[in-house]
């Protein structure tokens, strides 16, 4: 630390180290010109060595060998600020011990504090115009070298730290803490610039984030509200199907108390009339003269029987309860279908671009140049088959997990062929479409024949023929299904699939034979 002095206060012991920004000058002796570590500043600027300094103040007049200025006084009613030693506030480093005043700044480079009179020769001088000032800073240890007491003004790009001019070394990089200052804060405000565009990415990924819940719930809500709808009408057409099945019960039930209550009462009439039978035979018996006996013998059926017939009805028609049941299930299967039309809306999310794998076509088929179309050639039957390839394309779609949808034109064909093919099934010489053997396929060959190729073919009844069918796959859950899109409705699903690797879309319109199926097979998206 070094201090700007009056030349009436010049001592060798109030004598310390000063610098400049400049590294030269700094280090060079206004009186001897020569370059030393032993410097002191004066308060004028001017800088020598301490012993230059020491030997001019012992054989002359306290002032500086250089400018010979000698600074006078300052009295009190020149000053502009009051004198106070109240707590927290920082003085003046130039003012008498016991008239120090409040220091209005604080100077970087000669690590002073000054009042407003002290001031003025950074204002006046213009040694020390170049100066920086700032305002008061109360701690200057931390602005200098541990090492050597001087001010850190300079910036080693090596090493990442503020030095002062004496720690400088041959072949290091040196800079001012001016420059790098406005290197770092060019840098900061980049980190600025782009810390605010990482805040305003974030707001507009949480606004996204929000907008997309918002609607994943609306979507929410709605498939509940169908789903309820859905399953309100099954278990409506169950309980009319249930009140139907019991209604013909509960009548029989009634019918049967009926019946048992007149067969009873019937049945207790003839008791009452037996039992007095009785009484009367019972009278007669006693009597001892025979004529009376015999006139008053009551009249009895020459053979009691049994009429009562206690068979009763329990039989139920099962040809109502089957019927019933019949319907119930038909509605049922109607209502549940209404499901397929959430179900379709959902997997569209998942619609991919697939194009077709020209490597792969079979040489019956041609594949157009937009890679989205297919069909037989001509005269195709000519072809050997079965010779290199199954028939059909391949698509360039490689799924090894996740969902994948995709729409395929089939319009008015006479026959054709969807699925799914494990990459690396076997594709050359007697191939069956089986899902052992790594094919999903769904089939139509016409006139209204459609099936799906199980490891037991499996025979499918549609009541329309599609136009567009969609094939959709869901990797994790080990599913293919395919939807006829012309009336949203679900055909048919190959469950519990065993892919076992990396599985393609399959096409194949199947040969053109004589013109009866020219019409091509397009991927949309």
């Amino acid at each position: 630390m070094f201090l700007l002095l009056f030349a009436s206060d010049l001592t060798p012991d109030t004598i310390t180290m000063a610098t400049t920004a400049d590294t030269a000058s700094l280090l060079q002796c206004s009186m001897c010109k020569n370059l030393t570590e032993d410097l002191v500043t004066l308060s004028c600027g001017h800088t020598f060595c301490e012993s230059c300094l020491n030997q001019h103040i012992n054989m002359s007049d306290p002032q500086c060998p250089q400018c010979h200025q000698a600074p006078r006084r300052v009295e009190m009613d020149d000053l502009s600020h009051i004198n106070t030693d109240e707590r927290g506030e920082i003085l003046c480093d130039i003012c008498e011990k016991n008239r120090k005043f409040i220091a209005v700044n604080s100077c970087l480079t000669c690590l002073l504090s000054y009042c407003e009179r002290h001031l003025k020769p950074h204002q006046s001088m213009e040694r020390l115009k170049g100066h920086r000032l700032i305002d008061p800073v109360e701690r200057w240890d931390e602005r200098a070298c541990g090492d050597h007491g001087r001010p850190l003004e300079l910036y080693c790009t090596r090493d990442e730290c503020c030095i002062c001019a004496l720690c400088v070394k041959p072949g290091v990089d040196v800079i001012t803490v001016v420059t790098e200052r406005q290197r770092r804060e060019a840098k900061q405000q980049r980190t600025i610039v782009e810390l605010e565009s990482m805040i305003k990415k974030g707001a507009k990924k949480i606004q996204d984030l929000e907008d997309r819940v918002r609607k994943n719930v609306a979507e929410i809500n709605r498939e509940q509200t169908e789903i309820k709808k859905v399953f309100a009408a099954v278990i409506d057409a169950v309980r009319r199907a249930e009140e139907k099945l019991l209604a013909p019960l509960e009548d029989g039930r009634r019918s049967l108390e009926r019946e048992m209550e007149e067969k009873t009462q019937k049945i207790q009439e003839d008791m009452q009339k037996y039992k007095k039978m009785i009484d009367r035979l019972n009278q007669t018996q006693n009597e001892e003269d025979d004529i009376i006996f015999l006139q008053s013998y009551p009249t009895v059926p020459a053979q009691l029987r049994d009429d009562w017939r206690v068979a009763i009805d329990t039989e139920l028609n099962f040809g109502s309860m089957r019927n019933t049941t019949t319907s119930v299930l038909t509605s049922i299967r109607t209502q549940l279908e209404n499901l397929c039309f959430i179900e379709i809306t959902r997997i569209q999310r998942f619609l991919v671009d697939v194009i077709l794998d020209k490597e792969t076509a079979h040489p019956a088929l041609e594949v157009f140049q937009d890679g989205k179309t297919v069909r037989g050639k001509a005269n195709a039957h000519d072809i050997r088959r079965g010779t290199n390839l199954l028939d059909g394309v391949l698509g360039n779609l490689q799924i090894t997990s996740g969902k994948a949808f995709w729409l395929v034109e089939v319009g008015q064909t006479t026959g054709w062929e969807l699925g799914v093919v494990r990459e690396n099934a076997n594709r050359g010489g007697n191939v069956s479409y089986k899902p052992s053997e790594g094919y999903w396929v769904f089939l139509f060959s016409g006139p209204n024949t459609y099936g799906a190729f199980e490891d037991c073919p499996i025979q499918l009844h549609l009541s329309t023929k599609p136009q567009k069918v969609g094939v959709f796959v869901d990797y994790e859950s080990d599913l293919i299904s395919f939807y006829n899109m012309d009336n949203l409705s679900h055909i048919y699903t190959f469950t519990q699939c065993r892919f076992n690797g990396t599985i393609r879309p399959y096409f194949n319109p199947h040969p053109n034979k004589n013109v009866k199926n020219s019409d091509p097979m397009k991927i949309f998206f």
